[in-house]
C-alpha cells in the first residue's frame, strides 16, 4: 500500500542485546574450544606409543586466535620443542609414527583421540554454544 509505514518500538534495545551477545559468543566458544582440544591432547598421549617419551611430552595444544575476524583456531600438535634422548634431536618423527613409513607401520595416536572425542565434542559444543536442552545433546 502507497504511504504505509511500519514502525518497530524498542528496535534500539534489541539491536544493542543483540550485539552484547555475539561479543559473549567468542569468548565462549574459544573456552570450550580450548577445553575438548585438552581432551583430544590427553587422549593422544595416552594412545601414542612410548619410547622415550620425547614422542609424548611433544604432544601440545595450539591456539591461534583473530579478533578482528573472531576466528579462534585450536588443535593439537606433536613433534618438536622435545629432544628425543636417545638421539639428542628435536622430535621430528611425530608423523612418521602416525602415516607410517616405507619401512614402518603406522601407530595412529593424533587421528584415533580426535575420532574418539568428535561425538562428545560436537555434543560440548552445541549444548556450550548453541543452549539446546541437555535432552537433545
Amino acid at each position: 500500500m502507497p504511504g504505509t509505514q511500519l514502525r518497530i518500538k524498542g528496535i534500539e534495545k534489541v539491536k544493542r542485546n543483540f550485539n552484547a551477545l555475539t561479543k559473549g559468543i567468542d569468548p565462549a566458544a574459544a573456552r570450550v574450544l580450548k577445553e575438548v582440544a585438552e581432551d583430544v591432547k590427553e587422549e593422544a598421549k595416552n594412545l601414542v606409543p612410548v619410547d622415550t617419551g620425547a614422542l609424548q611430552a611433544s604432544i601440545r595444544l595450539i591456539v591461534t586466535a583473530a579478533t578482528a575476524g573472531h576466528v579462534t583456531r585450536v588443535g593439537v600438535r606433536a613433534g618438536g620443542y622435545e629432544v628425543n634422548p636417545k638421539t639428542g634431536k628435536l622430535v621430528d618423527y611425530a608423523v612418521y609414527v602416525e602415516f607410517g613409513t616405507s619401512r614402518q607401520t603406522p601407530q595412529p595416536y593424533l587421528i584415533p583421540a580426535a575420532s574418539k572425542k568428535a561425538v562428545p565434542i560436537m555434543r560440548r559444543l552445541l549444548r556450550e554454544l548453541i543452549i539446546l536442552p541437555r535432552r537433545y545433546v
